[in-house]
């Protein structure tokens, strides 16, 4: 973060450590048992791009507080993490981010209290951005969906599964990267890719014809082992947004828009939500609904399927 001393006045002189104390008793730690508590807290998370991504914004505000003369996280308190929330509103941050980063913080003093016995949460109560019903990015819909089937058609293998992973299965980056071929299954005569999600749970994901016609080159190439051998998330990132330009998209293409394109191509397509969550795999309904762009359609109301079956039944 670019700090700018015009934003900010000196934290000596806003925060002190003795003032805001909650009375009761601080941990005194090491560096290197900080670094410990922090080792142990993040191992609490089974998703690596969870505990990369908290890990990151743990040391993000260390970072802060030394620039700001506080030796230690151990030693903020809540006027400190108010003003780190403000700062990165100043800065520009997303809404996503900034809350992200502070829910970090205050699931690692959450962790301390009820673990270690530290004496406060400074970061429990501290505003957090509220996240707008919509996710930001439209993504792809059925118009556009189509473009980039035929467009990664048209490129290498590697492409071709890539659409089929993040698009056709909704699979995030890190997972499609992380798929053995071993991990592809029979269930109940369906083909199944087994996907660790988040929270480490085991989920089966079933694969329609058309992706499996899309992963057919790399299975012949890969009968053992990981799919994409050699491609990492900055690879898949260039790999997709060349399959957006082949498909003269106007915006550029994200990996994450095959993904959002999974959940808003159902439910444009009518999908229930509750299906559309499970192919998500996302925990809340509430988190699958920001990708609905039609919700608030008047025409998309359930009053008038409502209205037709109760007239058919009068």
């Amino acid at each position: 973060m670019t700090e700018n001393p015009t934003t900010l006045p000196a934290l000596a002189d806003t925060v002190s450590t003795t003032d805001y104390s909650s009375g009761g008793h601080a941990l005194a730690v090491s560096g290197s048992d900080l670094r410990t508590l922090a080792g142990m807290w993040l191992a609490t998370f089974r998703s690596e791009r969870t505990r990369n991504a908290y890990g990151a914004d743990l040391q993000a505000f260390s970072v802060w507080l030394a620039d700001r003369g506080v030796a230690s996280v151990l030693e903020a308190v809540r006027a400190h993490v108010d003003l780190y929330a403000g700062d990165l509103a100043e800065h520009g941050y997303a809404p996503a981010t900034q809350a992200r980063r502070l829910s970090s913080l205050a699931s690692f003093y959450g962790y301390l209290q009820t673990e270690h016995g530290y004496d406060r949460n400074p970061a429990a109560n501290v505003r957090r951005p509220k996240l707008p019903a919509y996710s930001p990015r439209l993504g792809l819909n059925l118009t556009t969906a189509p473009k980039v089937i035929q467009a990664s058609e048209r490129m290498t293998a590697e492409h071709r599964a890539l659409v089929a992973l993040c698009l056709f299965a909704a699979l995030r980056v890190s997972e499609a990267l992380s798929v053995r071929a071993e991990d592809l299954t029979t269930e109940a005569g369906h083909r199944v890719l087994r996907v660790t999600s988040k929270g480490g749970r085991a989920d089966l994901v079933p694969l329609s014809p058309v992706a499996l016609r899309l992963l057919s080159e790399v299975l012949e190439g890969h009968p053992s082992g990981p799919l994409l051998p050699g491609v990492d998330r900055f690879q898949a990132r260039r790999m997709v947004a060349a399959i957006g330009r082949e498909a003269g998209l106007s915006d550029p293409l994200t990996v994450h828009d095959l993904r959002h394109g999974a959940v808003t191509c159902s439910l444009e397509a009518g999908e229930p939500i509750h299906r559309v969550q499970q192919l998500a795999r996302h925990a809340s309904p509430v988190t699958t609904q920001r990708y609905d762009h039609s919700r608030d359609r008047l025409d998309k109301s359930s009053a008038y399927r409502l209205a037709q079956a109760l007239a058919g039944n009068g």
